[in-house]
């Protein structure tokens, strides 16, 4: 029997590099698994984030002369959306005909599926796509929310500066405040596993946030059919 998932996609997945500004190759497999699960009566809810390229142009901005932290998210929000339209035109035949954007976010209208899958991209300035995948799932009745990422799940500190960081299976989300530093703001283009305007909000609310490797499309599978899979889990206990 299908069931209504709710997927942020990470912007880094969709846009690594220079010279992979959209990376079509990965939308083709991550795509294909999407259709698998469509015809097994699943429906997706699916918000892009913005990654390299909305980096690049927020840098860009910043070395033009744009220093207000608005403006910078605006031209952040702005990007996730290029990224929705993309991937809403790559699966368009199972895709709702427009993406959740801006203001829909918080609009009391009710959310319906057209189609399979609803493609959302960015909302309003001050947080990162993680923010629109809570609220969409808000708008879906949803407390669970799969979130896949250039890395394997939330560590003990950042294994990039840290090779001794480890991974770890579960937790609180007061504990992953603690290892984020308890931060009370997202910095534009900020590179957090959830970041924290929205783990705040997903505290008070109850959301459960499962974080994997956008990557290993196996584990996502697995993840998606609701068995254990490699990552981290960050809710309420």
């Amino acid at each position: 029997m299908g069931k209504t998932i709710v997927i942020k996609l990470g912007g880094s997945l969709l846009s690594d590099s220079e010279k992979v500004p959209f990376d079509f190759v990965y939308l083709k497999k991550f795509a294909g698994i999407i259709r698998k699960y469509v015809k097994k009566d699943y429906k997706f809810a699916i918000v892009t984030g913005g990654g390299y390229m909305m980096r690049r142009l927020r840098d860009e901005a910043k070395e033009a002369g744009i220093s207000e932290e608005k403006q910078l998210h605006w031209i952040g929000t702005t990007y996730n959306n290029v990224n929705a339209e993309i991937t809403r035109a790559y699966m368009h035949d199972i895709c709702n005909e427009r993406i959740v954007a801006y203001d829909d976010y918080y609009s009391d209208d009710p959310l319906e599926f057209e189609k399979s899958v609803i493609l959302g991209g960015g909302g309003r300035p001050g947080h990162s796509g993680d923010m629109d995948a809570f609220l969409l799932a808000q708008k879906l009745g949803s407390q669970e929310i799969l979130t896949l990422k250039n890395v394997d799940g939330v560590y003990t500190d950042d294994p990039k500066k840290d090779p001794n960081a480890t991974r770890l299976d579960k937790l609180t989300w007061d504990e992953y405040f603690k290892i984020i530093g308890y931060k009370n703001e997202h910095d534009p283009g900020g590179n957090y596993p959830i970041d924290p305007v929205t783990s705040k909000k997903a505290k008070e609310q109850g959301t459960v946030f499962f974080v994997i490797l956008g990557e290993d499309l196996d584990n996502f599978e697995v993840a998606l059919e609701g068995r254990e899979f490699v990552g981290t889990t960050v809710g309420p206990t």
